[in-house]
């Protein structure tokens, strides 16, 4: 039971092959490699990608998931294979035509150092109930008693910074019960948002929490491979706005990570009921 739900949970994915995906973001075609190493999940890939599809987050669009090309057969084969690294890319739906320049993105940047450890925990008092309507759906959509809650969220310093991109990271503590069964355990997730073409991105890297500078370390790696697909951002300020503004982009990519992990979680249970 541990094992399937610990694989199930880490469920928020990877991109495709060595070749990269195009994704047309405003007016915008942005080229993402995947992650060395991971398959971007396909509707071929049966309980892996109706977990995957079941994702739901109100300000963040899922772009793509991934998970290792060693799991990739096993999902195609109808299983739900241990998937205890995994990434996943969103962009905001207010983002999505907007262009940040150079001086755009460092306002973002300093409203994540200032703010990050703020917004987090007004995001753990809206948890409640958002659990209490995503747990109703995975129990609805798996013909199963599920629940999920989540009981500390820490986050980290910045630990990366360059120019078009920063990130950070944070562990969170968890329960889910399913089919009767209780499972207590922490996750880490390092988070990336980076600048690239003037379209900011947010990616996501899952481990279990003894795995914090495998995330980190391969998070920089595929934000890196994504700017070096890309244009740079244009010079300057282009979008504008006040501080105030960019704090509320924090919250979008900090909620980002907590949806992802609510997508996860619910997948625990599945292969259970």
């Amino acid at each position: 039971m541990k094992f399937l739900l610990t694989g199930i949970m880490l469920l928020c994915c990877f991109h495709s092959t060595v070749s990269a995906d195009s994704f047309t973001i405003g007016d915008k075609k942005i080229e993402v490699p995947a992650p060395a190493g991971y398959a971007r999940v396909t509707p071929d890939m049966g309980d892996v990608y109706r977990l995957a599809r079941n994702l739901a987050d109100p300000a963040n669009d899922l772009l793509a998931y991934y998970i290792p090309e060693s799991a990739v057969a096993a999902a195609k084969a109808g299983q739900m294979p241990p998937l205890d690294r995994t990434f996943m890319l969103k962009v905001n739906k207010k983002l999505k035509t907007a262009e940040l320049g150079t001086g755009d993105f460092a306002k973002l940047k300093e409203a994540a150092i200032q703010e990050n450890r703020k917004i987090t925990e007004t995001l753990k008092k809206q948890l409640p109930d958002l659990f209490d309507k995503l747990n109703q759906g995975i129990s609805k959509e798996f013909d199963m008693d599920f629940a999920m809650k989540v009981s500390q969220v820490v986050p980290l310093d910045p630990h990366y910074d360059v120019p078009n991109a920063m990130a950070f990271s944070m562990f969170v503590t968890y329960n889910v019960s399913a089919a009767g069964e209780n499972l207590d355990d922490v996750v880490c997730c390092t988070t990336t948002f980076l600048d690239t073409d003037g379209k900011v991105l947010f990616l996501y890297c899952y481990a279990p929490q003894d795995e914090l500078s495998w995330t980190q370390n391969a998070g920089k790696d595929w934000a890196e491979s994504v700017m070096a697909s890309n244009p740079k951002p244009p010079t300057g300020t282009v979008e504008g706005g006040g501080f105030r503004k960019y704090r509320g982009m924090v919250k979008w990519i900090i909620a980002g990570v907590v949806f992802l992990l609510i997508s996860v979680f619910k997948g625990r249970g599945s292969k259970s009921a």
